[in-house]
């Protein structure tokens, strides 16, 4: 994990970037970004941030879950629905 936490998220990415927003009553306590960027040579590659509260125990659950929901739901628009 990075050592260096002293910029706020927006700072970070820009005020451009959007996201749809958590639901009511959720607050959010940490968060990880995988971001598609352009890198000093103008190639695209990805950078990932983590906040400092996060252990990689934490990191590596979280990612696993949300890799295995989306290949789920890439899978459903493939699948073929019985009609019995």
């Amino acid at each position: 994990m990075a050592s260096e936490y002293v910029e706020p998220i927006g700072r970070v990415l820009g005020d451009g970037f959007q996201v749809a927003p958590l639901l009511d009553g959720w607050t959010a306590l940490d968060g990880i970004v995988l971001v598609k960027c352009l890198d000093d040579e103008g190639r695209s590659s990805w950078a990932l941030r983590e906040t400092a509260g996060l252990n990689e125990e934490e990191v590596i659950g979280a990612l696993t879950i949300q890799l295995d929901i989306l290949r789920e739901r890439v899978l459903d628009q493939y699948r073929v629905e019985d009609d019995d």
